[in-house]
């Protein structure tokens, strides 16, 4: 029976603790609540005011969702009030308001057995009251929204936001003191429940401080294990990535020295997994894990980065030192001579290296420069170890295309990239409607217009384009779509749209082109898709294939940059494109260059033979305009037809003059 007492203790400690929770969880569930109904309020009065000033009607619809959480709660305090309460209805309205479907019970609960709380029953009466202003604001949308066409009358809509802003001044102080006496209520519960919760756990504390060293010790232990597991690799019991970092950092805090950094990747790494599972690929890296510390120096510190990348920080290490240990590292990783299951894999890596001066590197800069360093190894050849310079053209190259990525990236997450769009005329009157093709340019952060040829190299290289090409397409064709609407006809000119090849051979693009399309009601047919012809001819069967799927659907092909690649016309039979841009290199000059001129000839005639039309590309002056309809090419692009625009769609109905304007100053 001596362990009674403390039983009895625990009990109503617990029920105490319960209770505590409940009470404290629910007001503050009120609380929660309470900002959510304020917040509604605040912001229906905000977009009906909008309304007012602007007419459109999204403000309307806005504010109905605004609305929602107040007319919720106001539906559930009505259910509850009832006799009975209607507990169904009171929960519908509630979860109708934002609360969280976990706390509606707490909400209930409160409401029906504490509604007489003085602090609650204040808080009740500020939320009556203030209903009763946003019926009004309500029945005053009402009048607004049936009145819309009054909205040009300044004197109509200087009432109006007169009221509007008149039921904002008495809203607005409801809500504080129904805030308020939520929390002086609160305050007051959790102040009475601490009272409670003291006096037994004064009772308790004689029980419980033998305990407290016992549990000092062992959340010390713990602690230790977790520091521990937070700054090693738990399959090859190697530091991490963290570990390294704290290191470095405590090393290049001393005196100026030269250290070194590499990186090693495991070469083929992908084909052990693959084809043996994932315990082959385990045991590989721990094999490493086991033969790479023992060409290293006692105070060199091997860490795994992650997957098949390690890395080892060389402390106070001369370049040729740091050079022969990468060396060592290389050979030891080659010879590692691995069998898993009677199965000999060759085993190798590539090594980035880089060796600096705490006085003019960082740490940051020292993991990067090793992790660039180390792609350059496995571009080269692999198997390799590759010093980082300052001065290497191919490492600067790479370092700006892979800055590029990550601005790429953060240009289609804050939507930065603008569209324009170029002219393209007929050249001959039989030729067809004029075209316009679009272009794509990023605007930086200073909100200058970047081209194309700063960006597109990067983001070929590193895959992106089928998501810019995903941008061009969904953006254009929601320009076209909604001036196609307010138009009230349908396109009258052909928008050309550039793909990658990267996006022809991508599965999922053509169904993404079909579902565009019949999201945004634009007619295939008003869309030319323009490919290169090299990306064209580096998969020539799935292009083929992409070109006849969308061409069945209505839309048409032109074969850009055409001549400026493997410039064969035996290929073209398999390609079905309706029109063939002629590459401008051939155009520009083809007045002064002989062989450029009778290369437009060539090309233009075998078009037509293959009855496509064609598009002679850099026209920028009205003379090789001229000699490009005695030619009898059907289109010209370029300056003297028109400079590229921010893309408008109102510039499909301009309609073409009849003849080019002039080339004026290009300076």
């Amino acid at each position: 029976m001596v362990a009674a007492p403390f039983i009895v203790i625990i009990d109503a400690q617990a029920l105490m603790g319960v209770l505590t929770l409940e009470m404290v969880s629910t007001l503050r569930a009120y609380i929660a609540g309470e900002s959510l109904w304020s917040k509604g309020q605040h912001q229906a009065i905000y977009f009906l005011d909008r309304f007012v000033d602007t007419a459109e009607p999204q403000y309307i619809a806005r504010y109905e969702q605004a609305l929602a959480s107040p007319m919720g709660d106001r539906a559930a305090r009505l259910a509850l009030e009832r006799s009975p309460p209607d507990l169904a209805a009171a929960h519908e309205g509630f979860l109708r308001a934002g609360n969280h479907p976990q706390d509606i019970p707490g909400l209930i609960w409160m409401f029906r057995y504490f509604s007489w709380f003085s602090y609650m029953d204040a808080a009740i009466a500020r939320w009556q009251a203030a209903e009763t202003m946003v019926l009004t604001l309500d029945e005053l949308k009402t009048r607004i929204v049936d009145g819309k066409a009054l909205l040009d009358d300044p004197a109509v809509r200087a009432e109006w936001k007169a009221q509007i802003a008149e039921l904002e001044e008495k809203i607005t102080p409801l809500t504080r003191e129904f805030s308020d006496s939520l929390g002086d209520g609160t305050r007051f519960v959790q102040v009475a429940l601490a009272i409670g919760n003291i006096a037994l756990a004064a009772l308790f504390v004689a029980l419980t401080l033998w305990r407290l060293n016992r549990f000092v010790e062992q959340r010390r232990a713990i602690e230790r294990e977790l520091e521990r597991q937070a700054l090693h690799d738990m399959l090859t019991g190697l530091p991490n990535r963290s570990a390294l970092e704290r290191q470095a950092e405590q090393v290049m805090a001393r005196e100026p020295s030269q250290h070194a950094l590499i990186f090693l990747d495991l070469d083929q790494f992908k084909v052990v997994n693959d084809t043996n599972g994932h315990a082959a690929g385990d045991r590989l890296l721990c094999r490493v894990a086991e033969a790479l510390p023992l060409q290293l120096r006692p105070a060199d510190m091997l860490v795994r980065l992650g997957g098949d990348e390690f890395a080892v920080l060389l402390v106070d290490c001369s370049a040729t030192e740091a050079g022969d240990i990468a060396e060592r590292l290389r050979d030891a990783t080659q010879n590692l001579g691995f069998l898993w299951q009677g199965q000999a894999f060759t085993t190798s890596a590539s090594i980035g290296l880089v060796h600096f001066s705490t006085r003019d590197m960082g740490l940051t800069q020292a993991m990067q420069a090793a992790d660039l360093a180390c792609y350059m190894a496995k571009e080269k050849g692999r198997n390799r170890v590759h010093q980082f310079t300052t001065d290497d053209a191919d490492m600067v190259e790479r370092a700006g295309q892979m800055g590029w990525v990550q601005r790429l990236h953060r240009a289609l997450e804050r939507d930065r990239f603008v569209l324009h769009a170029q002219t393209i005329m007929p050249v001959r009157g039989d030729a067809g409607p004029a075209h316009v093709e679009i272009l794509l340019r990023l605007m930086d952060d200073a909100g200058n217009l970047v081209p194309p040829g700063s960006f597109i190299p990067a983001a070929e290289r590193f895959g992106l384009m089928p998501l810019l090409d995903r941008w061009v397409v969904r953006n254009t064709l929601t320009l076209l779509a909604r001036h196609q609407r307010q138009a009230g006809r349908p396109l009258p000119a052909v928008c050309g749209i550039n793909l990658s090849g990267t996006s022809i051979n991508d599965p999922n693009f053509l169904p993404f082109l079909r579902e565009m399309f019949a999201q945004t009601g634009i007619s295939p047919a008003s869309i030319c898709f323009e490919i290169t012809e090299t990306s064209a001819i580096a998969n020539l069967e799935a292009a083929g294939r992409f070109i006849a799927a969308l061409r069945a659907m209505g839309s048409s092909f032109a074969l850009d940059d055409f001549g400026a690649g493997m410039s064969s016309f035996s290929y073209l039979k398999r390609l079905p494109v309706d029109y063939l841009k002629i590459d401008g290199s051939f155009v520009r000059d083809m007045l002064n260059d002989r062989s450029d001129r009778a290369m437009v000839e060539m090309i233009n005639h075998i078009g037509h033979v293959m009855g496509m039309q064609t598009v002679a590309e850099f026209v920028e002056s009205p003379q090789i305009l001229g000699a490009l309809r005695s030619i009898g090419v059907d289109y010209a692009q370029g300056y003297a037809i028109g400079r590229p625009e921010p893309f408008d769609p109102a510039m499909l109905w301009r309609g073409a003059p009849a003849e080019p304007e002039p080339l004026r100053s290009v300076g």
